[in-house]
């Protein structure tokens, strides 16, 4: 065999162990109040294993529909056919609904926990987990608790010490998530570790510093988790973070569209929110350059998980640190 020919071979060994390498396993950590259950994770190992490998950690927050399974899953391998990911960890918190219809087809099933599970694992009710809603089975303990507890294992330099950078990340739900939490968590990274953000196609968009609309929309009626942040809290978190934003000039779809009143006011469609939000942003002076948004041209919501938005170069560097 040529010289050429077993350098292609091994190269595609390489690369299919390193697929092989990066699948996750599911994982739980403990949570007090919820008679016995526990968060469900989906992660490269354990979040309690030293890990002296990894320099960049991926937190993905899934879609609406993602909770029973490794919510990294595509982004894992969206990755590895660009980059090498054998220094990248990912985890993917299980935040979940015991139950869930498709919007189009009611009859259709696409979420639904067994008996054993909803006894084992946190669960969240519907229209609550995306704006950081405590569950209904572990109260105290909401959304937005299960990436600050995630977080904290990858913040333990006892754990993770040659960690540099951490992306918590979301498309669509996800995207809604990301993009609230950003404003709203207390927390901070131990020096030298970068933390971003991404929120891609979110169905709708916080409003930081509108008093009157109610929360998931503004600041009226925040729930336990969100009060505890003052005016003066949200604009410093957001002034010390980064953030992409992207969406699909064609994400014009109805499907999973959030249409309540709140949301049709901030315009028809995904992309239409997108630019509205933008400018929004722009009207503050303290917040130029923690935000970067990012249209990505003839695309909608064509791929499952983010799809095409992942492999997007701006996300790429930004899974390693760079703005």
């Amino acid at each position: 065999m040529k010289l050429t020919s077993l350098l292609s071979v091994a190269f595609a060994c390489v690369m299919s162990c390193q697929l092989v390498s990066a699948e996750a396993s599911a994982y739980f950590l403990p949570v007090e109040n919820s008679e016995g259950r526990s968060l469900r994770y989906w992660a490269d190992h354990p979040l309690d294993q030293i890990d002296t490998k990894s320099e960049h950690a991926v937190i993905i927050v899934h879609g609406v529909n993602g909770g029973m399974k490794d919510g990294a899953a595509t982004i894992r391998k969206m990755l590895a056919s660009h980059r090498d990911i054998s220094k990248v960890f990912f985890a993917a918190p299980n935040i979940v609904v015991p139950e869930l219809h498709d919007p189009i087809d009611k009859t259709k099933l696409v979420v639904s926990m067994t008996e054993e599970e909803k006894a084992k694992i946190i669960y969240w009710n519907r229209n609550t987990w995306q704006a950081g809603g405590d569950s209904p089975v572990a109260p105290g303990f909401s959304s937005y608790d299960a990436l600050d507890r995630i977080f904290a294992k990858l913040n333990d330099k006892a754990l993770f010490p040659t960690l540099k950078t951490v992306l918590i990340c979301g498309y669509s739900a996800g995207g809604q998530v990301v993009s609230r939490y950003v404003a709203f968590t207390p927390i901070r990274p131990h020096e030298g570790l970068l933390l971003n953000f991404a929120a891609g196609a979110p169905s709708s968009w916080l409003y930081y510093f509108n008093k009157d609309a109610k929360w998931h929309y503004g600041l009226a009626e925040r729930n336990r988790y969100a009060a505890k942040a003052t005016e003066a809290d949200i604009m410093d978190n957001l002034a010390s973070r980064y953030c992409l934003c992207f969406c699909g000039t064609e994400d014009k779809q109805r499907k999973w569209l959030d249409e309540r009143p709140e949301a049709m006011a901030q315009g028809p469609n995904r992309y239409e929110r997108f630019l509205k939000f933008r400018d929004y942003i722009a009207t503050f002076p303290r917040l130029k350059g923690h935000f970067r948004f990012f249209p990505v041209d003839g695309t909608g919501k064509e791929r499952p998980h983010g799809g095409i938005y992942y492999e997007n170069e701006a996300f790429i560097k930004l899974v390693f640190g760079e703005r």
